[in-house]
């Protein structure tokens, strides 16, 4: 069955925007300027390497900031080259306030973070998984390396708890059918698993994949949790 995603952002789509509803990208190089001092400021390739394209517009690191008109109601996406990349990454985000937002490079993992002006913060990702029409068939919910069951009764918000506090704050998040597996030896894939009754995780929870319906990257630009639907009966996923 073709997979068919539906992708839906909840809000009042208004027809009088104005020169503030627009929403502010850019990038931070102050700490690159107090690093590479001796070398009179000059950046080094995995720096100035990576690119990104939003709304059709170029930025680079200190290449000053652009700005694209905010739409609550419309999937955007974000085309993202690392260092060393031939191949662009796709970043999904719904760039829907008209908020300044900063990258910042990581240097311990590769790739950025990125951090919201207004309140100097990392933007954490938050998904709350759903199940519609609900099978005997067992589903599984990421963000990152968190994982969480999903089922008709489940609406539970899953966070990144379990990941390193030094990951980027761009998520990949999937959502497959899988088959548990009697012990990990014959696990093949593992995840930190968020359980509702248990205050700890289970960190090395393994499983296997039946089939893939979602795997994309994801960059949050708000504090509230995005909504994934998945209908078994349709194959059809919504993202709210």
């Amino acid at each position: 069955m073709k997979l068919i995603i539906t992708i839906l952002f909840l809000g009042v789509l208004t027809n009088t925007l104005v020169a503030q509803d627009y929403a502010e990208f850019r990038t931070d190089t102050t700490r690159f300027k107090r690093w590479y001092a001796k070398d009179d400021g000059k950046l080094p390739e995995m720096i100035t390497e990576q690119v990104w394209f939003i709304n059709g517009q170029e930025m680079k690191y200190g290449s000053g900031a652009i700005k694209v008109k905010v739409n609550p109601n419309k999937l955007d996406t974000i085309l993202y080259k690392g260092f060393r990349r031939k191949e662009l990454d796709t970043i999904i985000c719904n760039i829907s306030e008209a908020k300044h937002y900063k990258f910042y490079h990581n240097e311990c993992c590769g790739a950025f973070n990125i951090q919201d002006e207004s309140t100097n913060k990392f933007i954490q990702g938050k998904i709350i998984y759903k199940l519609k029409n609900s099978d005997n068939k067992t589903y599984l919910g990421t963000l990152g390396e968190a994982g969480v069951i999903v089922n008709s009764k489940n609406i539970d918000t899953l966070s990144a708890s379990c990941r390193s506090a030094m990951s980027p704050n761009v998520y990949n998040i999937s959502f497959r059918q899988i088959k548990l597996c009697k012990d990990n030896l014959n696990c093949n894939e593992v995840t930190c698993l968020q359980e509702k009754e248990k205050d700890d995780p289970i960190w090395d929870f393994g499983y296997k994949t039946v089939s893939k319906k979602l795997d994309i990257l994801f960059m949050p630009l708000k504090s509230e949790p995005i909504i994934i639907v998945y209908d078994p009966k349709t194959d059809r996923i919504k993202i709210e």
